[in-house]
């Protein structure tokens, strides 16, 4: 989440919603190894698989519940830990930052192994970034950290078998499209480039991470994953990330931007339509 101090950070709290787990060959503070430590070795394997950089161990701290959670945070990083904004705290499943991923072992232990490997593999996804950008993955987008984030985890659950990756496409289109919120109010993706207005999204706004993975996937499906890693491993050295997407992507962030708008507006229901749980075909 947002940090804007020099001391190590954490990045992009996942909320719980549906189901989260141990890091792929992480260890927790006691030094034993996760209990998911198989499924999540897999995951990270998958992710290796999808062309992005890990390092050979990170340690995972499982917090009880959520007091220790947040103690846990204030301890390492001080108030200004997800960028001073403590009220998404309860509702994170888990945290990746510079000294490890914090884990709420209360919401992991109580619901399915897919979203253990979702939580996982969405924390693990912000550790490659970390990587790629030489921890300045604060200088790029949100909405394309939490966006991409989604959509390994996505890939991750396809390659183990537990859900198809087109699957999991349509139950987030689903959750974008029969919103109460009609996509045309939706916020435009640069509003959601900064920390403080992703966190008021997502708290006013449940399909933001879906918009987010669906700009994402929307990304990837024009120019290629391997530009986006390619995006990620130069954006973190400009001044402004923004310089560096149409070398990458051949086409200028703002030219995207209206783009995808187009792009959300075709998949989304009339605003005078029905309200649709997306839920209810699940």
């Amino acid at each position: 989440m947002a940090r804007r101090d020099d001391s190590p950070r954490p990045r992009g709290a996942r909320e719980p919603d549906r189901g989260g787990s141990a890091l792929p060959g992480a260890r927790d503070r006691a030094g034993r190894p996760g209990a998911d430590g198989a499924q999540a070795q897999r995951a990270t394997h998958r992710a290796h698989r999808r062309g992005l950089p890990f390092a050979k161990s990170h340690t995972a701290y499982i917090c009880g519940d959520e007091v220790a959670f947040t103690e846990g945070l204030l301890r390492n990083f001080g108030v200004g830990a997800i960028g001073g904004d403590w009220s998404i705290a309860p509702s994170a499943a888990g945290i990746a930052t510079r000294v490890g991923v914090f884990l709420r072992d209360d919401f992991l232990t109580r619901v399915t192994l897919h979203r253990r490997v979702t939580v996982v593999a969405h924390e693990l996804a912000h550790l490659s970034q970390q990587e790629l950008t030489g921890e300045r993955e604060d200088r790029l987008p949100v909405w394309m950290l939490e966006g991409h984030a989604d959509w390994v985890a996505f890939q991750v659950h396809d390659r183990l078998g537990l859900r198809t990756y087109d699957e999991s496409r349509a139950i987030v289109a689903r959750s974008v499209t029969g919103a109460v919120t009609p996509v045309e109010h939706f916020p435009d993706l640069d509003a959601l480039a900064g920390h403080a207005t992703w966190n008021r999204s997502v708290r006013s706004l449940a399909a933001t991470y879906g918009q987010a993975f669906l700009a994402v996937e929307f990304l990837i499906e024009r120019s290629g994953h391997g530009a986006l890693v390619k995006f990620l491993g130069s954006a973190g050295k400009a001044d402004d990330p923004r310089d560096r997407w149409a070398e990458a992507f051949s086409t200028s962030y703002r030219e995207f931007l209206n783009d995808f708008r187009a792009h959300l507006k075709n998949m989304g229901r009339p605003a005078t339509g029905p309200t649709i749980d997306p839920m209810s075909s699940r």
